[in-house]
């Protein structure tokens, strides 16, 4: 009796470990197909790779705060350098940056920062950070740009709302961030 049963245990175990692998190369055998021969890929995945649709903002933002970015598959992506995030600072009123992403149509934005640079640019101006969308409206609190971001190259923040779902994160270092104090977020 408990050699079948053992016998049965390792016969499940086999089939389970064959179930990812089959899966995988079902997935990677319909990938195959569906993208022509002229899609870009990425060399050694076999699949089909976007084209990188980041607005990537080099240069000072708009003394009006808004940044207007094309949405592709629902998605508005826009990336800041150290230069663009120093500008904020002059963005600075009444204790509050507002940086407005215009983006018709998005369902879910992704912004990020350089890390440094916001870090200083909060200690410097004092003001909270409010990023402004048809998604969401999100408000970080002077404390924790002045703070918590200081040892991390980099933050990322999203937002995203759909008919059954919304949604957001904050990312420093690739890490997201939990109860943060004083965050105001609006869908």
């Amino acid at each position: 009796m408990k050699k079948q049963f053992i016998a049965k245990l390792l016969v499940l175990a086999l089939v389970l470990s064959m179930v990812p692998v089959s899966i995988v190369a079902a997935s990677a055998a319909g990938s195959a197909k569906t993208c022509p021969d002229t899609c870009p890929t990425r060399p050694g995945n076999g699949g089909y790779t976007a084209p990188d649709t980041t607005v990537r903002v080099d240069e000072p933002v708009s003394a009006d705060g808004v940044i207007e970015v094309k949405v592709v598959a629902g998605t508005a992506t826009v990336a800041l350098n150290e230069k663009a995030v120093e500008s904020l600072a002059d963005l600075a009123k009444d204790g509050e940056i507002t940086l407005e992403i215009k983006a018709e149509g998005a369902t879910k934005i992704d912004v990020s920062f350089s890390a440094k640079a916001l870090t200083a640019v909060a200690k410097e101006t004092g003001a909270d950070l409010t990023i402004k969308s048809n998604v969401a409206t999100i408000t970080i609190p002077n404390t924790v740009l002045a703070n918590e971001f200081s040892e991390f190259g980099s933050v990322r923040i999203t937002a995203q709302a759909t008919a059954y779902n919304v949604g957001f994160s904050i990312q420093a270092g690739g890490k997201a961030l939990k109860n943060i104090k004083g965050l105001k977020v609006e869908f």
